[in-house]
């Protein structure tokens, strides 16, 4: 029991080995089933301890709103229902609620969480030996596969989500956490969110420094997800994280799974909704995920794991008669994937969704530039009394020629180029088309000039745009909606014979204009080419 602190108020009940079932006892107060693993075979190990109520605090660390990784976005959303209801359980019971979102927590500065915390004298915190072990496995934060996303510090919250009771607190350094806790008789503090190995274990806040603290500290392994991986065929990322919560078991900590600990004290509901068929990679039509070759998409439900998945590829939602999953989904074109999971008919998941994007092939470069032509039209944010009159919005420039709207080079995931329109969304380029030309050829994406300072931190989730041509006025090509870092969005647009005007509009992604600065790279038209030439 080298990790179980025995206090006065907790007994230790009895040690159980792998594959025994574990009985409700009669016993007073709230029982916990701590799960451990041998340190030197791996060998589950289970005990079950008597506390108080009172005497226990929940932690939940870092469920942003945002991640650089869309798939690890939508599998902290995924968390949010079942930790809705544990911590409605949790509170009914009297334990204490701390919410930590670590690096935007003075984003919420005005709310008692906070205020009620900052009145609080913190006093002196002990510091016993820390956690010796070895370093637990970490993917590095990207759990889409083959086309990675790239790191920014986009959140700026907790996941709207997330449910607030009015007596939670939210502390944001180690002292004032352990000064609550010791006013408050907390012996046991249980931990979860995300992401286990980096943020739940080593922020101020996290495990290891509260248990150096001296609290008998637990992770709630099915309300936390890894720093993951992922690997088609391989390693899905509910493996990996089950990867790194068997590391705690055997080298920091003891774990629960806090839903049948809750069951187990008849303060659960197995007719709840509460988890997602999780999807991986995991994009959406808010954040899609794009990609260049054949996708192979991953469903799993690690908290059902004997239900069975079903999903629609037609936007229906899925039913017990829909296709059944029995092997990862092999995709070569936009596709919409629904999922669900049953038991004996019957739909015992929230319905999930993903969206991915296949990007065209590269354009041939132009052969005249955007940049040499001048404009038939160029409108944006701002006011136009008539047609011809217009004035950009304070802040907004006219579309700047081979730099991005606010002067900077032209910057899209990591590469500069050298030739393209800056503008801000709303925007609109038209152009009168020539004879000649027989294909407007761009790339287009979001300016991440943005990521220059602290990696675009509280911002780098606002920009969405979407960029749209059209011909005549009818819509010739569109991208999906672009966010910060994502791959270019490649045209290749055939000019029909006889067209006159060509419209380029960058239009906002249906959630404001906050820095959506857009980039037309590489965009222009190619001429039409004799019987004997070919486009590159």
């Amino acid at each position: 029991m080298r990790f179980i602190r025995l206090g006065s108020s907790i007994r230790l009940l009895v040690v159980l080995t792998i594959g025994v079932a574990v009985a409700p006892l009669p016993l007073r107060g709230f029982t916990l089933e701590l799960q451990h693993r041998d340190l030197k075979t791996g060998a589950i190990i289970r005990q079950l301890e008597n506390v108080e109520p009172k005497h226990v605090a929940i932690v939940v660390v870092d469920m942003w709103n945002w991640h650089w990784c869309k798939t690890s976005t939508e599998r902290v959303a995924a968390l949010v229902p079942r930790m809705n209801q544990a911590l409605a359980q949790a509170r009914a019971l009297g334990m204490t609620i701390f919410l930590c979102p670590t690096d935007v927590a003075d984003n919420y500065v005005g709310t008692p969480m906070v205020e009620r915390v900052l009145a609080v004298d913190p006093i002196s915190m002990p510091q016993g030996p820390d956690l010796v072990c070895p370093a637990a496995p970490d993917g590095g934060g990207c759990t889409c596969g083959r086309e990675r996303c790239q790191v920014n510090y986009g959140w700026d919250g907790m996941h709207p989500d997330l449910v607030i009771g009015p007596d939670d607190l939210m502390p944001n350094d180690p002292e004032r956490l352990y000064t609550l806790c010791q006013q408050r008789g907390i012996t046991h503090i249980i931990f979860c969110g995300v992401h286990t190995q980096v943020c739940l274990l080593g922020k101020s806040i996290g495990l290891r420094a509260m248990t150096r603290a001296g609290f008998q500290c637990a992770l709630a392994r099915d309300l936390t997800d890894a720093h993951g991986r992922y690997e088609p065929g391989v390693e899905t990322p509910d493996d990996f994280t089950a990867k790194v919560v068997a590391h705690f078991e055997q080298h920091l900590t003891a774990t629960v799974d806090f839903a049948y600990t809750l069951r187990r004290n008849g303060r659960w509901d197995d007719t709840w909704l509460v988890d997602y068929v999780r999807h991986a990679p995991w994009g959406t039509r808010r954040r899609p995920h794009l990609f260049e070759q054949e996708l192979i998409v991953t469903l799993t439900n690690p908290c059902q794991p004997d239900g069975e998945i079903r999903y629609t590829l037609d936007h229906s939602e899925p039913t017990a008669t829909s296709l059944r999953y029995t092997e990862p989904l092999k995709l070569a074109a936009d596709t919409t994937v629904r999922s669900a999971a049953f038991k004996n008919g019957k739909r015992v998941t929230l319905v999930s969704e993903s969206f991915a994007a296949r990007l065209g092939a590269v354009p041939p470069a132009p052969d005249i530039f955007l940049g040499e032509l001048k404009p038939w039209r160029a409108v944006g944010m701002g006011h136009s009394p008539s047609l011809n009159d217009h004035r950009f919005s304070p802040g907004v420039q006219p579309p700047q020629v081979d730099q991005s709207n606010e002067g900077h080079p032209l910057k899209l995931r990591g590469q500069t180029y050298a030739h393209g329109i800056g503008v801000h969304a709303p925007n609109q380029l038209m152009y009168e088309l020539n004879p000649e030309w027989d294909h407007f050829v761009a790339r287009a994406g979001v300016d991440e000039h943005v990521l220059a300072v602290s990696h675009g931190s509280n911002r780098a989730m606002h920009p969405s745009v979407v960029f749209r041509v059209f011909i005549d006025g009818g819509l010739a090509a569109e991208s999906p909606l672009m966010r910060i870092s994502f791959e270019p969005w490649r045209f290749d647009v055939a000019i029909p014979p006889g067209s006159r005007r060509i419209s380029l509009a960058a239009t906002d992604g249906g959630d404001g204009h906050y820095l959506d600065l857009a980039n037309w790279v590489d965009a222009g038209f190619t001429k039409k080419r004799k019987a004997t030439d070919h486009r590159p």
